[in-house]
């Protein structure tokens, strides 16, 4: 075997350290890395004549593809959508129904041929899975009731991406098909590969957890093997049968989401994942060829802003006809205007099959890039732009701050007349919140709750709390709850930022009143006590305590001691 040849290596070298450089300097900005990843591909391809052994990396980047599906699959969570059923079923479908529907006629208003403004409305629709879903586990939020609808409506789409492959994989010869053929090829693909994919996962459910059981309880090393053997094998059926590759894989990762080994499966699949992965991305990005871009940027940029305020628009619309709170809805609205990573796997597909030109590939997926660049500026800094637009509509458009404050942020409460003192205002009533209430009923200790969660309102209605409907940071909410009159207020809303407006505006209102708040991050800490609240609790940290003592007293250590060790991790936490 000769040696390798200098050039290729240096060519593989300079591949992969440019896409690690932009990464690592975008996730000092706190930008998401596979941006950088594709920046880097873009730089690359840019300032080589050729891009080395690019056949090899083609196959690498698609290969990386497959494994993306698979962990996809193998981490959807039915159950959680299911438990929120009717909003993310009914907002899912309508906002992708109708995002396909206006990303389509904004397609066609910039020049697309029907059949490409066709596919762009479909690639455009879905919202980025990957990078909202870790911006939330950042934040801390993927246990508060947005957190959860969010991951719903995205794992929603994540199965709606099913059918939109099976249409970009069906059509072929887009330019040389009449529509009526097309809808029919179309159909004829959905059809055929449902009746298969169903017959395989009806199967693959009674066969597959058992011999990976089997198998796991053999060895680990044949059962390391044997994942990927899997792999393989699902994309030799898949190719066999005609049905799309990624599908059928995706398909397996869902089977395999319900055995017992899927923790291990992820783990071992998850390092040889992420790296395919980026070079996937890196392998995009070399496909950007700036004197294409640089002609058309200011149209790119433009049709990316329509794109995204729609989208906005939509989601916004969506949420406010299901009733929920325009803080909520705008905040969902931030989370899910950006587009899916998977428009990458979808143009790329359609540009593989020739249904759209290299040009409009480039095109979309540029617009791609910018909105997920933009998308964790816009949800850091969300609370302030709802704080802002309020206070724009307040002061230029006072009709419409009436309509939202009185129609749309408003439900008629059960306290008719708030003739109550020396009572308990809980902001938040979710799963720390409504246990609160219940220890209070059970004490007949009066309280006031306060969500903008309408269906947790009206559900807490329905059990005979006193709950009002609204945003716990207005100070015009919190007075009608009589926080002036109030001895203790409970801060039990995850969000930082709405948690220190309701103790300003309490503080406005009663200067003296004791204020007890959640934290997620020990950071938040001393800012809230700065505040004024008088104690901070960090459930994560009190739930440690309570094992700790377990273990101790299992140990038969003293309790005099115990009270101690205890006293001093709160000491050294900062609570104590």
């Amino acid at each position: 075997m000769g040696e390798i040849p200098l050039s290729l290596v240096f060519n593989f070298f300079i591949f992969l350290s440019l896409p690690f450089l932009f990464a690592a300097l975008l996730k000092k900005v706190k930008l998401p890395p596979l941006v950088g990843y594709t920046i880097g591909g873009l730089v690359f391809g840019n300032i080589v004549s050729s891009i080395p052994a690019q056949e090899a990396i083609k196959n690498f980047a698609y290969f990386g593809i497959l494994l993306l599906l698979f962990t996809i699959g193998l981490e959807t969570n039915f159950s959680r959508i299911l438990s929120l059923k009717k909003i993310i079923l009914l907002g899912g479908s309508l906002q992708i129904l109708i995002s396909i529907l206006l990303v389509f006629f904004i397609a066609l208003v910039f020049h697309f041929s029907l059949l490409t403004s066709f596919l762009i409305g479909i690639a455009l629709s879905s919202s980025s899975t990957t990078l909202v879903a870790k911006i939330i586990q950042d934040r801390g939020e993927e246990s508060s009731f947005i957190g959860e609808v969010t991951i719903g409506i995205l794992l929603f789409q994540d199965i709606a991406f099913i059918p939109f492959l099976i249409i970009f994989s069906s059509i072929t010869n887009g330019a040389q098909t009449s529509t009526l053929q097309l809808v029919g090829d179309i159909i004829v693909s959905l059809v055929k590969s449902t009746l298969i994919i169903v017959t395989l996962f009806y199967i693959g459910q009674k066969i597959i957890p058992y011999m990976f059981n089997r198998i796991a309880r053999a060895s680990r090393e044949l059962f390391d093997l044997f994942i990927i053997l899997f792999i393989f094998f699902v994309t030799s059926i898949s190719l066999f049968l005609k049905i799309p590759t990624l599908i059928g894989i995706f398909v397996a990762g869902i089977l395999l989401a319900q055995t017992l080994e899927h923790q291990h499966i992820f783990t071992e699949i998850r390092p040889l994942r992420d790296l395919l992965a980026v070079i996937f991305f890196v392998y995009i990005g070399t496909n950007i060829k700036l004197t294409f871009e640089l002609n058309i940027l200011p149209q790119i940029i433009l049709f990316t802003l329509i794109v995204i305020v729609i989208k906005a628009i939509i989601i916004l619309a969506i949420f406010l006809f299901l009733k929920f709170h325009t803080r909520t809805s705008f905040n969902l609205a931030l989370y899910l205007f950006q587009i899916d990573e998977d428009a990458f796997i979808l143009m790329s597909t359609a540009l593989a099959k020739k249904l759209v030109t290299p040009s409009d590939y480039l095109f979309v997926i540029t617009s791609v890039l910018i909105t997920l660049i933009i998308t964790p500026i816009l949800i850091k800094n969300k609370d302030k732009l709802y704080k802002r637009l309020r206070s724009f509509t307040k002061k230029y458009i006072p009709f419409l701050e009436k309509f939202i404050t009185y129609r749309l942020d408003t439900n008629q409460s059960p306290i008719d007349q708030l003739q109550i003192k020396n009572h308990v205002v809980i902001c938040g009533y979710g799963r720390i919140g409504s246990y609160i209430g219940r220890s209070l009923i059970m004490a007949n200790i009066p309280y006031i709750a306060i969500d903008y969660n309408l269906y947790t309102v009206e559900k807490a209605k329905k059990q005979g709390v006193n709950i009002i409907y609204g945003d716990p940071s207005d100070i015009d909410i919190l007075d009608y709850a009589q926080v002036d009159e109030a001895v203790i207020l409970v801060l039990a809303v995850p969000e930082r930022n709405i948690q220190e407006a309701i103790v300003l505006n309490a503080k406005k209102l009663n200067k003296d009143i004791y204020i007890i708040s959640r934290v997620h991050r020990e950071v938040d800490q001393t800012r809230m006590k700065d505040l004024g609240v008088n104690v901070v609790i960090q459930p994560e940290f009190e739930a440690s305590l309570s094992i700790i003592k377990k273990i101790y007293l299992l140990h038969r250590i003293d309790k005099g001691e115990i009270v101690n060790k205890i006293r001093r991790l709160k000491i050294e936490h900062g609570a104590g």
